[in-house]
C-alpha cells in the first residue's frame, strides 16, 4: 500500500478518540480555530483545501516535501542500492515508488505525541493520548461532527493537566516540561521555509535535547515529522530490523551515500520491518 492509502492506514492506528477519525475514503480532525478539516482519498491520491492536512499527507503544498522530492529521494536510494548491492531495496522502490513522508498538523502536538510514544507500543501511546485529549476544549455544538467533538489540548492545557497520564512519572514530567517550554515561548517550534529551514531544525533539535527526558530518538522523530528530508535513527529497533530484511549489511555506509535523503531510507526500513517477508518488496508506511 502506498501514497495516501498508506498514510490513512498509518493514521488509523494512531487516531485520538474525539479529535480525529479515519475512514477508507479519508480523514477528518479538529484543528485550532476551532475548525474541522478533512482530506478526501481516492485511489492513491489525497485532496484537501486545508494547508495543515496537506502537510500531514506530504502533498508539498507549502514547498516542503511533496511528490517531486519523493521521486528525487527514490533516485538517490536506487543509486545507493545498486552501488552497495542491495537488490531488495531497489525492488521495494520499484514496487512502491515515492513513499510519502508523513508530516504533522501542529508541531507542539507532535512533540507531545513523540514523547508519549517513547518506548511503548502504538496502541498504548494512543490510549495515553486519549487521556490527554480530555484536557482539550469541547467543540461548539454547531461544529462538532460524528466522532470529532474535541480539540487536541493546547500546550498550556497539557502542561497544567499532564497528571492525567498513566505510567512512569518521569515521562509525565517530560511531557509537562516540554509543553511548558512551548507554551511559555522558551522553545519556539515555528520554522522558516527555504534555505534557512535546515539550520533552524538543527537549532531546534539542540534546544529540545537540553530538556530532561527528551533524547535523540524523540527529536529525530519530531524533525522527520516536521519535514526534515535527512533523518535516520540508526538506533531504532525497527530501522535495524527493516535494514536486515532488505539485505542491507552496512546501513551507515549505505546511509552515507543517501545523504540529503536519509528520511526516505528510514521510511523504507520501517516499511520492510512492518510486513511479512513475502510482501516486503511492496511494503509502505511509517512508524510512530
Amino acid at each position: 500500500m502506498t501514497g495516501a492509502p498508506g498514510i490513512l492506514a498509518w493514521l488509523a492506528l494512531r487516531a485520538v478518540p474525539g479529535v480525529e477519525v479515519v475512514a477508507a475514503d479519508g480523514y477528518r480532525r479538529s484543528l485550532p480555530g476551532p475548525r474541522i478539516a478533512a482530506v478526501s482519498v481516492r485511489g492513491e491520491t489525497a485532496t484537501t483545501d486545508d494547508a495543515d492536512l496537506a502537510r500531514l499527507f506530504d502533498l508539498g503544498c507549502d514547498g516542503i516535501g511533496g511528490p517531486d522530492a519523493r521521486r528525487a529521494a527514490d533516485e538517490r536510494l536506487a543509486w545507493a542500492a545498486a552501488r552497495h548491492g542491495v537488490p531488495a531495496l531497489d525492488a521495494a522502490i520499484g514496487a512502491s515508488p515515492a513513499l510519502p513522508q508523513p508530516g504533522c498538523v501542529d508541531a507542539g502536538e507532535m512533540l507531545v505525541r513523540a514523547i508519549v510514544g517513547q518506548q511503548i507500543t502504538v496502541a498504548a501511546a494512543t490510549l495515553q493520548l486519549g487521556l490527554l485529549a480530555t484536557l482539550g476544549d469541547a467543540l461548539p455544538a454547531s461544529l462538532a461532527q460524528d466522532g470529532v467533538h474535541r480539540a487536541f489540548p493546547t500546550m498550556a492545557q497539557v502542561a497544567a493537566g499532564a497528571d492525567v497520564l498513566r505510567g512512569p512519572a518521569a515521562k509525565t514530567a517530560a511531557v509537562r516540561r516540554a509543553a511548558e517550554a512551548v507554551a511559555t515561548g522558551t522553545i519556539d517550534l515555528a520554522l522558516p521555509t527555504g534555505a534557512d529551514r535546515a539550520a533552524a531544525l538543527a537549532e531546534l533539535r539542540a534546544r529540545l535535547l537540553e530538556l530532561k527526558g527528551i533524547g535523540p530518538w524523540t527529536v529525530g522523530y519530531l524533525s522527520l515529522r516536521l519535514g526534515d528530508p535527512d533523518v535516520l535513527l540508526l538506533g531504532d529497533v525497527a530501522v535495524r530490523k527493516g535494514a536486515r530484511h532488505l539485505g542491507i549489511e552496512d546501513l551507515p555506509a549505505l546511509a552515507a551515500d543517501c545523504a540529503g535523503h536519509r528520511s526516505a531510507l528510514m521510511l523504507r526500513c520501517w516499511a520492510a520491518a512492518a510486513v511479512p517477508a513475502p510482501a516486503r518488496a511492496g511494503a509502505a508506511g511509517a512508524r510512530g
